[in-house]
């Protein structure tokens, strides 16, 4: 009974542990997002990669632009496809490592920080500035490495975030202020606030130094699955 009762604090604070290490994951992923919308946006071609609600806007504000249909087929229809395509891939692909190896993010995690490794690659060969071909491969691989993420996240089902998009996080923030459960406030706030300080981080780099713009994608991702100490599903 006494041995039991003395590894009740170490299991305590193994948990405790744990539950950080996911919740720091999961607020640098979301900066990541944050940071992969600025570039996809402002770098190649004012289309989204992580967020994919976004590109259906921006496809039916092109339809009423003063652009002919060829040039709006050639230019944001390929974009948006392209993005759409790579999410859809990444999610099928993450969803499917992470149904083979239960808790498996950090696994799933590993194949986005390669995909970010490829994003980096090309665009800095490109001096962050690809052309139509280069950058709908760009596109497509910065999205794929975003929906790679969205399953990993989804694995990790902490508090409902996704980190890639938070209009279910706000709801889920304030609908719980509402009922006077603040169990996860403090961590759906940080993850609002990493997408705005990514956002802003992303496009900083792109003003001032573009082709280390893509830099803190895999960098950040590869913190997330540190050998040793990978992110783990806490519920």
């Amino acid at each position: 009974m006494t041995t039991t009762a003395a590894a009740r604090p170490a299991a305590v604070s193994r948990g405790r542990g744990a539950t950080l290490r996911t919740d720091t994951a999961l607020i640098l992923l979301t900066v990541t997002a944050g940071i992969t919308d600025a570039i996809s946006f402002l770098g190649l071609g004012g289309v989204f990669t992580a967020n994919m609600t976004g590109n259906l806007v921006l496809v039916g504000m092109a339809a009423t632009s003063d652009e002919s249909w060829q040039e709006v087929l050639r230019g944001d229809v390929l974009r948006c496809t392209a993005s759409f395509a790579g999410f859809a891939l990444g999610m099928l692909a993450g969803f499917r490592l992470l149904r083979t190896r239960p808790a498996g993010s950090a696994r799933v995690l590993g194949a986005g920080l390669a995909l970010h490794a490829v994003f980096l690659a090309g665009w800095v060969a490109t001096d962050a500035a690809p052309g139509t071909a280069a950058g709908a491969g760009l596109i497509a691989a910065s999205a794929t490495a975003m929906g790679v993420q969205t399953a990993a996240a989804r694995g990790l089902d902490r508090a409902g975030i996704t980190t890639t998009f938070v209009t279910g996080t706000l709801t889920s923030l304030i609908s719980g202020l509402t009922q006077g459960d603040r169990r996860h406030a403090a961590l759906r706030t940080a993850v609002l606030a990493a997408l705005l300080v990514g956002g802003l981080l992303g496009g900083v780099l792109l003003a001032y130094a573009p082709k280390a713009a893509a830099v803190p994608l895999p960098v950040a991702t590869a913190l997330c699955v540190r050998p040793g100490q990978p992110p783990v599903r806490t519920g």
